[in-house]
């Protein structure tokens, strides 16, 4: 449950940038991309949808995407996500908490997306 709340509340950090962040609008201006973050066993997530500008998004894990970050638990994807830390990141994936999926540069672009949102 916490999980889904922190993808929904990044959801609205990020329609809130795209309406009042220029860096962020510049940015997801030309992007056609469906960014998913779910759990490995497919009960939590929520999909992202970057449109030429817009974004929208959907809950659930069983969405068709470009790109995805699986998590092997929502324990461990709030603990790493909640940090903010990139190092928790790279120990969550060396350790086998973390799976992408698709084309890296999807997942290095959403990253570099969220950073312009704080």
């Amino acid at each position: 449950m916490a999980l889904s709340i922190v993808l929904w509340a990044l959801y609205l950090k990020l329609k809130w940038a795209a309406w009042r962040n220029t860096g962020f609008q510049s940015l997801i201006a030309d992007m056609r991309m469906r960014f998913l973050i779910r759990t490995a066993d497919g009960k939590r997530g929520r999909l992202f949808i970057f449109e030429h500008g817009s974004i929208g998004s959907l809950a659930g894990a069983h969405h068709d995407c470009d790109a995805a970050l699986v998590w092997s638990d929502p324990f461990t994807a709030l603990k790493v996500m909640l940090s903010g830390s990139e190092k928790a990141v790279f120990l969550a994936a060396a350790r086998g908490k973390l799976k992408v999926e698709g084309l890296v540069s999807y997942i290095q672009w959403f990253n570099d997306a969220v950073k312009l949102t704080w």
